[in-house]
């Protein structure tokens, strides 16, 4: 989907949808008469791509009809007619008269104190939407972050297909990174296959939903951690790596990993211990699978999880702190500990789709450590990062745990989760 006209179409095709079919569930579910989005032009906020636009107050009404009405009021209407997706256009200075005619009970604006992506109205546009309202219907205001929240999560089929199409450019550059194509063992830094990748995009007209993200080393059998630590650190024969990285296009960011393992001479495959570790961690996947439904919330989904592991012979480590700040079991060995031992694992499945970042993205995630989301329920057509991590322990290290964190992009639907390209299944060679 190279051609700039392609991905316009595709784009107003996907809102024309999303408003017909999505937008009167996620209002009326939430009881929802009229939803008001303020944007600012020079003030970029994260549905601007979702709606069209970039200035004026975006107004969806439910008058109790099939269809939302929508209107803008001090957007740029030529523009805005070209996409095709909007009724009634105004100035600014139209908005209490129309809202008033309407006279909606419950009026959602983009405030939030729980979601970025709901709260991109600034504080001066705050005191200007309200002081046009007027008291009557300020009272009124409630935060629109649910409504966002439903309207971006439950996907409709063009979404889904072309956010497969981004995670698969996503995963072919992954595996061609973590190549001999990219990598020369004792030449190659870490910075060389960040740089190839942020080049790769550019070629295609993409950009990547990390800042210059590069591989990281699991472990280094010639190598210590204050080493390979850097990104001038020169990838030697016995390194395991793993490289997160996400792609960002057309309105969507994806966000998974892919493990790789620098042969040694006279080696062949990946060592028994790391090979053993990562067998571990594809069967706890196939255990957390089916038990990721929609019609349940994620904090029920990951209590179903821990109690599935754990009938399954796993250890389930409940997380309560973020991995990144150091969040997870230990990985040096247990007291008294018999190989092979138990593999522990602990569950980060969050939410993505419209962006890379589980941190800003709207919908549930299935993660001890966000409380925030455990209450939101898995609805249809959830795009979400099927994402854990595995310990075990490795007798070629003295027991001490090898850790793999595994993770790609899914959609879950009524049939259950469904991948969108070819998950991971093997740790890739580089000779």
């Amino acid at each position: 989907m190279k051609d700039a006209r392609t991905r316009w179409e595709t784009l107003n095709q996907i809102r024309k949808e999303k408003f017909d079919i999505i937008l009167p569930i996620a209002m009326r579910e939430n009881s929802i008469e009229m939803w008001i989005h303020v944007m600012r032009e020079g003030n970029p906020d994260p549905l601007n791509i979702d709606l069209g636009g970039d200035n004026g107050y975006f107004i969806f009404t439910d008058r109790s009809n099939d269809r939302i009405e929508r209107a803008v009021l001090g957007g740029y209407e030529e523009d805005l007619q070209e996409i095709k997706v909007y009724d009634i256009f105004g100035a600014n200075e139209d908005l209490h008269r129309f809202v008033s005619e309407r006279d909606p009970k419950r009026i959602a604006i983009n405030m939030s104190h729980w979601i970025a992506v709901a709260d991109g109205i600034s504080h001066t546009e705050y005191k200007i939407l309200t002081q046009a309202l007027g008291e009557k219907y300020s009272e009124r205001i409630v935060s629109a972050e649910q409504v966002i929240t439903d309207f971006r999560t439950r996907r409709i089929p063009r979404e889904i297909e072309v956010y497969a199409e981004v995670c698969e450019i996503a995963r072919q550059l992954l595996e061609r990174a973590l190549s001999n194509e990219v990598i020369t063992p004792g030449i190659t830094k870490l910075e060389d296959v960040g740089w190839w990748m942020e080049d790769q995009l550019l070629i295609l007209g993409m950009k990547s939903t990390f800042e210059k993200a590069i591989p990281m080393i699991i472990h280094s059998e010639k190598s210590d951690k204050s080493e390979y630590n850097s990104s001038k650190y020169v990838i030697q024969c016995g390194d395991l790596m793993q490289y997160d990285y996400g792609v960002s296009h057309m309105n969507f960011g994806t966000d998974f990993k892919r493990v790789a393992y620098v042969l040694q001479e006279g080696e062949s495959s990946v060592p028994s211990g790391i090979q053993f570790g990562w067998d571990r961690a594809l069967e706890a996947r196939e255990v957390i699978k089916p038990n990721i439904r929609t019609g349940q919330t994620a904090g029920e989904t990951l209590e179903k999880i821990g109690q599935a592991l754990e009938k399954a012979g796993f250890e389930y480590f409940h997380l309560t702190v973020d991995p990144m700040l150091g969040g997870g079991p230990s990985l040096e060995p247990k007291e008294n500990q018999e190989y092979p031992g138990k593999t522990e694992v602990m569950i980060d499945c969050h939410c993505v789709g419209n962006t890379g970042n589980s941190e800003v993205a709207s919908g549930p995630s299935i993660a001890g450590f966000r409380q925030d989301r455990a209450h939101l329920i898995i609805k249809p057509n959830n795009l979400f990062a099927f994402e854990f991590m595995a310990y075990t322990p490795n007798p070629d290290w003295d027991g001490r745990k090898i850790r793999f964190n595994i993770e790609d992009n899914a959609v879950v639907t009524v049939k259950g989760v469904e991948w969108l390209y070819p998950p991971n299944e093997q740790i890739l060679l580089i000779k």
